[in-house]
């Protein structure tokens, strides 16, 4: 006849296995809730890091456009000409136009909401405050227009170097070698001899001037970073006197006014 204490020690170790599979199957249940977590948090900043690539081609491919306005463009704008698909709830916020060392561009914010998400951007200064523990990316314009402003300001100076060069060429093939003679300008301009630049008495695109086909232009060089035009100028704002100059701008989407000068020394 089996001893009471038997019994017991078998029911004591029934609890002890019962007890330790539910352990093994909570911690089991823990372990997969965690893992398909952490997979849900790959799979979102993967598709996080598509929407940032989005925005980032979206802007360069609206440079010229996007900054010309001082108001934000709405979620829906950016959403469609960006060519996202929006998941988990994805929201977008895009700031006003800043401003730093001359340069405008804007912030763009997009996350996924978090539990009570009350995430805001402030559009004035481009600060997002995340609540409620969203998944972010910011994206900036401002190295783009940097970007753009810095090849903007190289194409004004190879034009007027360009420019200088062709000065050069014309005081070098006169025997005379005459120094106040402006070679930025034809001597009759209503019929500029070969190889004279013509007369620009006002500021008109280096494309519409006839200067590139006069001085031999890059074309590349007609236009700005952002697709507008170069302008030239050898009568408003040029030199008339020695040291003789051309004038040459351009404007940025922004309203502001990039200015070179092609130079010849005496």
């Amino acid at each position: 006849m089996p001893r009471p204490e038997s019994g017991h020690a078998v029911l004591a170790m029934v609890a002890v296995v019962v007890t330790l599979s539910g352990a093994i199957v909570t911690g089991w249940a823990t372990l997969a809730t965690r893992v398909q977590s952490d997979a849900l948090a790959q799979v979102q900043q993967a598709y996080l890091e598509e929407v940032r690539a989005a925005l980032l081609g979206w802007y360069a491919r609206e440079i010229g456009r996007i900054d010309r306005t001082t108001e934000a463009p709405d979620a829906a704008s950016l959403l469609r000409e960006a060519g996202i698909a929006a998941r988990w709830g994805l929201r977008i916020a895009a700031s006003d136009r800043l401003a730093r060392d001359g340069i405008s561009y804007r912030v763009i914010v997009a996350w996924l909401p978090g539990e009570a998400d009350a995430s805001t951007l402030d559009p004035s200064t481009g600060r997002f405050t995340a609540v409620g523990g969203p998944r972010w990316i910011s994206v900036s314009g401002f190295d783009l227009q940097a970007g753009a402003v810095s090849e903007t300001r190289a194409r004004l100076d190879r034009l007027a170097r360009h420019l200088e060069s062709a000065y050069r060429a014309r005081l070098l093939s006169d025997p005379s070698r005459d120094v106040t003679v402006n070679r930025f300008r034809a001597r009759r301009c209503a019929a500029p001899a070969a190889g004279e630049l013509p007369c620009i008495d006002d500021y008109m695109p280096v494309d519409a001037s006839g200067l590139g086909q006069a001085a031999g232009l890059d074309p590349l060089l007609g236009t700005n970073a952002w697709g507008g035009p170069i302008e030239a100028s050898n009568g408003v704002d040029a030199s008339q006197a020695i040291p003789f100059s051309m004038a040459l701008r351009t404007s940025t989407p922004w309203g502001g006014t990039l200015a070179v000068f092609a130079v010849a020394a005496p």
